[in-house]
């Protein structure tokens, strides 16, 4: 993942970020392991008076953080496009009221194609989202009625063209590979499709097999059989230098733009930056401290209406566990691990505590060392999950 610009503004990225989970779904993925349920309709509006009721618990406690700049925002799920405007309209609301928002805030919204049409994308557009992601995940239908997707081929193309049409500045699909019966042509035909799409971000995953999934009880059962490890890398392969080709930017391990359109709400979380989570199974990253919200939807509201906050665990973040995770977390970007950004945080040069093991990954091929900073090498981008693991001291 080497570049010809391996420095990163962080003032650029703001103050903080703010989260907003919402868990519903209209039919589940087979392969989905995140919060996410369907067939709750009936509990949509009871959560969203939840969810603007922890922000002002959240506030009471913390009213300092009413004061800080907040300059992106990202409603992830599940689908929030399964809420009405309405609902969108007294979330976004509520955080105008009561925090401090950037005049140029980036707000994004993920969505599935097939679910939304032009008027309520339009709708969107007004309400200040700037920046769409579509779960697309392939264009094969049989793939997609496979993995209990709500859409087809054409569907998730005319959802990018009909958000283009609304005024959506940045558009993202997300891309799988390695799913259960997919070739090598397959990849190819889905870059070639995202060759013509106005879109300028592309997050490409490999099909992770999560336990207690239904892919993953299919997977156990010898049901449906997923591409051995080298079909794999080899998709791996081809979607790395068809994405090339196509003049998108691998600025993030799983991640790629065109024209620096990264997304910057999670560049917040590469580069250790605050950001605050609401809903359900919402995680924050505020003041040295990790919580998480309890993921299910009813203890969630209960709590909420309780006065309680629905933090169900919390982690005190020490100086040990901040230098690992900044050293890992960026590593996963273009700008890599630098090591003046890392002195200026700790007071301490990187290569006094992890000397040996960035020494140990350069000799091996997986990290590369350029104009003061570390990068992921071609190679320890395939490999990046080991090359992490090396800077979690026992």
């Amino acid at each position: 993942m080497k570049t010809d610009s391996n420095t990163l503004n962080l003032s650029t990225l703001g103050d903080m970020g703010l989260y907003v989970h919402i868990p519903f779904c209209k039919q589940k993925c087979m392969y989905c392991d995140f919060p996410a349920y369907q067939n709750l309709q009936d509990y949509y509006e009871t959560y969203v008076y939840a969810l603007v009721q922890e922000m002002d618990l959240w506030v009471s406690e913390h009213p300092e953080s009413k004061e800080r700049s907040i300059d992106t925002i990202y409603f992830g799920g599940g689908t929030p496009t399964e809420l009405s405007i309405q609902q969108l309209q007294m979330i976004i609301d509520k955080i105008k009221s009561i925090f401090t928002i950037d005049k140029n805030c980036h707000m994004t919204i993920e969505s599935n194609p097939g679910e939304v049409d032009l008027q309520y994308l339009t709708k969107l557009v007004k309400l200040g989202f700037n920046r769409i992601s579509f779960g697309v995940q392939t264009f094969d239908d049989k793939a997609l009625t496979m993995l209990h997707r709500s859409h087809n081929g054409e569907k998730a193309k005319q959802a990018v063209y009909e958000a283009k049409e609304a005024g959506f500045t940045d558009i993202n699909i997300d891309l799988i590979y390695g799913l259960p019966r997919q070739t090598l042509e397959d990849i190819q035909h889905n870059l070639n499709i995202v060759k013509d799409l106005p879109i300028n971000h592309i997050s490409t995953y490999g099909l992770q097999v999560e336990v207690g999934t239904y892919l993953y009880h299919l997977v156990q059962k010898n049901l449906i059989s997923i591409p051995s490890e080298s079909i794999d890398e080899s998709m791996y392969d081809t979607m790395m230098a068809g994405l090339k080709k196509l003049g998108f930017e691998r600025y993030e391990i799983s991640n790629f733009a065109k024209g620096n359109s990264y997304s910057r709400h999670n560049l917040k979380y590469w580069h250790y930056i605050d950001y605050l989570g609401f809903g359900a199974g919402a995680h924050s990253f505020y003041d040295g401290i990790r919580r998480s919200n309890n993921r299910n939807v009813m203890p969630y509201i209960q709590s909420v209406d309780r006065y309680t906050m629905p933090t169900i665990d919390t982690e005190t973040i020490t100086v040990e566990r901040a230098q690992e995770d900044f050293c890992f977390l960026a590593l996963r970007t273009k700008w890599g691990l630098d090591d003046q950004k890392f002195e200026d945080r700790f007071g301490v040069s990187v290569h006094n505590l992890f000397g040996n093991i960035l020494e140990d990954l350069v000799t091996k091929g997986l990290l590369e060392y350029q104009n003061g900073s570390y990068h992921l090498s071609s190679e320890g981008a395939k490999h990046g999950n080991y090359v992490f693991s090396q800077f979690i001291r026992e």
